[in-house]
């Protein structure tokens, strides 16, 4: 995927594949998710995509994969959806892709990545692949991308070089956690202790999980 015109092209395949498979969309052209499309229980092991065959991998069934890398790593992964389908139905779940989504982006630029991601997950649900919602929002106007999902379900937030909010502030990250109302929460990364001490004071569940790069430094 090298220009925006290939981009689009995915979504337009993306589109015709899940339609003559009969997912449903909203009227603003957003997957409508169900929620037992999503992962209810809590894996042993989260690994990032091109980890997935790391000696450390030692259970797929119980193993989680998830995008929290670099934009270069998750490209290639679009292209190839359709033939790696199996390859995610061999594990136990699949977190949506973080394709980079920041405040300072267009609006509109913000709203087709957060589709593209949406639209991934829902090819991967519909071939019975268990999934479950990537956080990462850019601006709060774009919240409207949720609107659709769940509650209930299970959401993943990756923190790798720090905290991701909506906007500045001390309470962003709870802010949007309390609007999307999840079952449970996979932290994958540096979390900071002060976001686990809000979601201890709602009382919503949650996991934290050492990055891969942190794991293999503990296990060495």
């Amino acid at each position: 995927m090298h220009n925006l015109f290939e981009m689009f092209q995915i979504i337009d395949a993306y589109y015709s594949y899940l339609k003559a498979r009969n997912f449903r969309f909203s009227d603003q052209g957003y997957p409508l998710f169900e929620e037992w499309m999503f992962l209810d229980e809590y894996p042993d092991l989260v690994v990032p995509i091109q980890q997935r065959k790391n000696r450390r991998v030692k259970a797929p069934a119980r193993t989680v994969l998830c995008f929290f890398c670099g934009d270069k790593l998750i490209y290639p992964r679009y292209v190839h959806l359709f033939d790696e389908i199996k390859i995610y139905q061999s594990f136990m779940g699949i977190v949506e892709p973080d394709l980079t989504v920041t405040q300072d982006m267009d609006r509109e630029w913000q709203d087709v990545l957060m589709l593209l991601n949406q639209l991934f997950m829902a090819v991967l649900a519909v071939n019975d692949v268990k999934v479950v919602l990537n956080t990462r929002i850019g601006l709060a106007k774009t919240f409207h991308a949720f609107n659709y999902i769940p509650r209930k379900i299970m959401v993943a937030s990756g923190f790798l070089g720090g905290c991701r909010n909506m906007d500045n502030g001390e309470f962003a990250y709870l802010s949007k956690i309390m609007r999307l109302y999840p079952g449970k929460i996979l932290l994958y990364g540096a979390c900071d202790k002060t976001i686990m001490e809000q979601l201890n004071r709602m009382g919503l569940s949650y996991r934290k999980y050492m990055s891969f790069r942190t794991l293999c430094k503990e296990v060495a």
